[in-house]
């Protein structure tokens, strides 16, 4: 018989680490990286070694960065394969040209992490705005911040050349965003983060007293990015994009995991597992805010689809359910549309947040269902 896996990664991990410094930050011994889309990631295994049954606990692939990777985040659903010593991970949807991802191979002597992209020619991709959140059609009166996805890398410094907050008017504020020196890009600037001026938003702030909040309940008002905004590459230039929404009340109350429902599957199925909360959650923040642990606190994988303007988290296991109760456990740290965390609330009048301590974690029964 020939040596598990796990004896394997032991001795290949320096031969990978070793490798990754000598060469390429994306190049290992022994690993070949996609090209396209369609292609899968694999590992050749040296002669004499044969894959475990699940080969997922020591070979993964995540979304994002190194910096990103790995703990609590929950890897990419797909399929593993075995043939003439070459293990190789498919993932379930294929893999997106442009985005970053981590091939994680772990062993109890450590860790590697090798960092790829899929190549992207952006020449042939037009620049549009592709998503943009919160992504409900109705926002409370102190929102905070806006995530804007582009299809391709943008040019930088020139954000508020061509971004407007309107008035049902048309009257466009000006003092209505924060602005940094530097722009807040994701690595690839494919999206910006805008955030709303806090002093608009706090009250009894002098910003706030001297011009009023930048939304007031019950108005209509438009995020508009202007046409003419360049690529990165110069290749492609914007065309005009606007977000109509509309104001209802602001959101001063902190995240509690109690407030939220659960719908449960069935043990020994693959089912989804939906979670509905009481409000919108910031969307950056839910792709990793959130995780599952058995009663031992080992964590279950899957992958997860966010939904319902923000407002449902669904989570599809690699592995079938077991019949036992399971936590959904929250970082504190995850906040709503309008800022507010377990710990606190973004805007409060001194003496006025609830000395309830919220609760951040949401048990979840799996049951064996009849038939």
């Amino acid at each position: 018989m020939g040596r598990s896996i796990n004896n394997w990664v032991a001795i290949l991990l320096a031969t990978l680490l070793t490798a990754m410094m000598m060469s390429s930050p994306t190049q290992a011994e022994g690993l070949v990286l996609p090209q396209n889309e369609a292609e899968p990631i694999s590992l050749s295994l040296p002669e004499g070694v044969t894959a475990t049954k699940h080969p997922s606990g020591q070979f993964q692939v995540f979304v994002g960065t190194t910096k990103t990777c790995c703990e609590g985040r929950t890897s990419i659903a797909g399929r593993y394969a075995m043939t003439n010593d070459v293990l190789s991970f498919s993932p379930a949807f294929g893999f997106d040209a442009g985005q970053d991802y981590v091939a994680r191979i772990r062993t109890a002597h450590g860790d590697a992490f090798i960092p790829f992209r899929i190549p992207s020619v952006t020449a042939n991709v037009p620049a549009v705005v592709t998503e943009i959140f919160p992504s409900g059609d109705t926002l409370p009166e102190n929102t905070l911040r806006f995530y804007i996805h582009f299809s391709v890398p943008m040019k930088p410094h020139v954000a508020f050349d061509f971004i407007k907050l309107r008035d049902a008017s048309g009257t466009v504020d000006d003092a209505a965003f924060m602005r940094f020196k530097q722009e807040l890009w994701n690595e690839d600037r494919t999206r910006l983060t805008i955030l709303i001026d806090p002093g608009r938003i706090k009250r009894e702030v002098a910003t706030n007293v001297e011009l009023g909040p930048a939304l007031l309940t019950g108005k209509r008002y438009m995020l508009e990015i202007k046409a003419g905004w360049p690529s990165a590459d110069g290749t492609s230039v914007l065309p005009a994009f606007k977000k109509a929404f509309l104001v209802s009340n602001a959101l001063r109350t902190r995240p509690d995991t109690r407030l939220w429902t659960a719908k449960a599957p069935c043990a020994g199925t693959r089912g989804s597992l939906t979670i509905t909360f009481d409000r919108a959650l910031d969307r950056h923040l839910l792709t990793r805010a959130l995780r599952l642990e058995t009663g031992t606190m080992n964590s279950v994988h899957g992958t997860i689809e966010i939904g319902d303007e923000e407002h449902t988290w669904k989570f599809t296991p690699l592995q079938p359910w077991p019949a036992e109760e399971l936590h959904l456990v929250a970082d504190p740290a995850l906040e709503d549309v309008a800022g507010n965390n377990f710990h606190d609330l973004l805007d409060h009048i001194a003496g006025s947040q609830s000395s309830n301590t919220p609760s951040t974690q949401l048990p979840i029964r799996i049951r064996e269902c009849a038939g």
